[in-house]
């Protein structure tokens, strides 16, 4: 699933990219710290995922951001939905931020924790 989403990325390197896997949809790295924002999902080993379901709602949360993006049926199936003044670089590059410090913060509490 990886190498999907790392080669429909290197095609749209600001889109987020949505890999469906069964009944889930699947979102990795950068992508992931988006939506997590967006949508408040947990992000568990640098992946989002989320039942088929929620897309409707989710995709309507992304657009009215004007984030572009890719879902990705198969390889030979991908849908792009692509806005004029895509937002996709600001929320990364505002959201990544916000994540990097709450991820330190994580991390100083627990060692804190672990030395009691």
């Amino acid at each position: 699933m990886k190498e999907k989403y790392y080669r429909v990325k290197g095609m749209y390197k600001d889109f987020l990219v949505f890999i469906k896997s069964g009944n889930f949809w699947n979102v990795f790295y950068g992508d992931a710290v988006i939506l997590h924002y967006v949508t408040g999902y947990k992000i568990s080993n640098n992946k989002l995922v989320f039942p088929l379901k929620v897309l409707d709602k989710l995709l309507s949360q992304v657009s009215k951001l004007n984030i572009s993006y890719v879902l990705v049926y198969a390889l030979d199936d991908i849908r792009i939905h692509d806005y004029s003044s895509n937002s996709y670089a600001f929320y990364l590059d505002k959201f990544r931020n916000v994540y990097d410090d709450e991820l330190k913060l994580k991390k100083s509490v627990s060692k804190m924790l672990n030395k009691s």
